[in-house]
């Protein structure tokens, strides 16, 4: 972890850039392949795209980012957002790459205090598509 973190060190990023990082970086620890950081489609946009350890599901992540517990980060994945994402990832699915793969909706929420480690929380499949 300190390695990890030493990446971050005198960092200008805002919080919830260095938590968007942090968390790819965390999830390509745990086997993840990290596709697309940030990507746009229209007026949504997904934090992280990246393909499940078991190279066949597609993982759209929210990435939250506080330094305070309360309100709890993934609190904030409210169902707007949630459909956003799902309107995102049935574009993303008739895009070649992304054809015919199944899909899952993941949260990661990030607690980092000033100048302490951050706590990080991953909760898979965080929620369904509407569609």
């Amino acid at each position: 972890m300190k390695r990890l973190l030493a990446l971050f060190a005198n960092n200008k990023e805002s919080l919830g850039e260095k938590g968007e990082r942090f968390a790819a970086l965390w999830l390509k620890k745990q086997g993840y392949k990290l596709l697309h950081q940030n990507y746009k489609i229209g007026k949504d946009e997904a934090d992280l795209i990246a393909i499940d350890p078991d190279r066949v599901t597609i993982v759209i992540v929210e990435v939250k980012t506080r330094s305070s517990s309360e309100p709890a980060p993934e609190s904030s994945i409210n169902r707007k957002k949630q459909f956003n994402l799902a309107r995102f990832a049935s574009r993303l699915g008739k895009r070649k790459e992304f054809s015919g793969r199944p899909f899952r909706f993941d949260a990661i929420a990030i607690v980092w205090p000033d100048g302490e480690e951050p706590q990080i929380k991953h909760y898979e499949a965080a929620f369904d598509s509407p569609f």
